[in-house]
């Protein structure tokens, strides 16, 4: 009995794969038309697969003759139903392409297995992936590049804004501002008194744009070390296009630095100043204090104790109170970005604190 369950089992399953390979059988479309494209070649000469060549050729002979251009003038639907059958004839009087073609019908997995899928050749991308990419890339690197230059161009008109007004610190004016208007007031008084005492005095207007070209002379004649970051011009090494490329060769760098100095530490060798300062720029707290912010002569400590050893930092910061043009400071206060700036900038410019509100 068991036996028997087992035997009704196994063909059930038999016949069941069987009829899903049916089923699922792919049929044969011939989407890269090197036969009669999706047209069945047989059925367009209304024959069957085991049709002769004589038979082939007569059913094409009598289709030609119903369906040629000449007794259906201007009729598109006899004109193409006339170029298929013609195909269907060339390529089954083929003896070569009709085996193919026959072989296809049955197989048609060898076929999209030879020629690839249709569908993926339909919707592969027409262009090279790396192409698009680049070009993707350099398409955003002008834009990155247009809106540095629109910051850039906005930071200094709020700044001749700024200076022109005389807007003090605590309304919304800046160390930066009054020093530039300072320069400014002087260049505009030594040209007036080289000017003629008769020559007609200058309109609001005038002294205005006057100002507004000092200012603008004035700004471009900053030295790059006392440049605060927003007044930086954009560099075409600055964009995306140009970090993109340099990202492999300037991280790899950065990281046989760190194995250089990983190494020259486990052997007890003397650092360089620079790698001793990457270690010091490691504990400084980031936000609140970064190796730019700090005075050269705590720079020149830091360097001088060794506090490239955590030790010898963990010492010197509980010893040592980082005072800046405001307030003293600790490594563990908090600053803003703008601050930051202020404190640095005061810092190279001591003569721009000197202010009057």
């Amino acid at each position: 009995m068991r036996s028997m369950k087992l035997i009704i089992f196994i063909s059930f399953v038999c016949c069941c794969t069987e009829g899903v390979s049916l089923f699922g059988k792919q049929k044969f479309k011939d989407y890269w038309r090197k036969f009669c494209g999706l047209n069945d070649c047989y059925e367009e000469l209304g024959l069957g697969a085991n049709a002769t060549k004589a038979q082939i050729r007569r059913a094409y002979r009598d289709l030609s003759l119903i369906y040629h251009p000449d007794k259906n003038p201007g009729d598109s639907i006899a004109a193409d139903k006339f170029r298929r059958v013609a195909l269907a004839n060339e390529v089954l009087t083929n003896d070569e392409q009709r085996k193919k073609y026959d072989y296809y019908n049955e197989n048609p997995a060898e076929y999209f297995q030879l020629y690839g899928s249709y569908l993926e050749y339909a919707y592969a991308p027409k262009s090279s992936i790396l192409t698009v990419f680049i070009f993707l890339l350099i398409f955003a690197s002008l834009i990155h590049y247009a809106l540095q230059w629109n910051h850039y161009w906005r930071v200094v008109a709020i700044l001749k804004s700024a200076a022109i007004k005389r807007l003090p610190l605590t309304g919304g004016g800046s160390v930066l501002a009054l020093d530039l208007r300072r320069q400014a007031d002087d260049i505009l008084k030594n040209e007036q008194k080289k000017a003629n005492k008769k020559s007609t005095r200058l309109t609001k207007k005038e002294e205005k744009d006057k100002l507004e070209t000092i200012l603008n002379q004035l700004i471009n004649q900053i030295p790059p070390d006392e440049t605060p970051p927003d007044l930086v011009k954009p560099a075409f090494s600055e964009i995306l296009f140009f970090k993109v490329i340099t990202f492999p060769f300037t991280y790899g760098h950065i990281i046989l630095t760190y194995i250089k100095i990983l190494f020259k530490r486990v052997q007890n060798k003397e650092l360089t100043e620079i790698e001793k300062q990457i270690i010091i720029e490691r504990y400084l707290p980031g936000v609140a204090l970064t190796w730019d912010t700090l005075s050269d002569q705590d720079q020149d400590s830091l360097l001088a104790q060794d506090c490239h050893i955590r030790a010898n930092f963990d010492k010197w910061t509980t010893e040592n109170i980082i005072t800046t043009s405001d307030a003293p400071i600790n490594t563990k206060g908090t600053l803003s970005a703008k601050d930051k700036r202020e404190i640095r900038q005061r810092r190279k410019n001591p003569v721009s604190t000197i202010t009057t509100e």
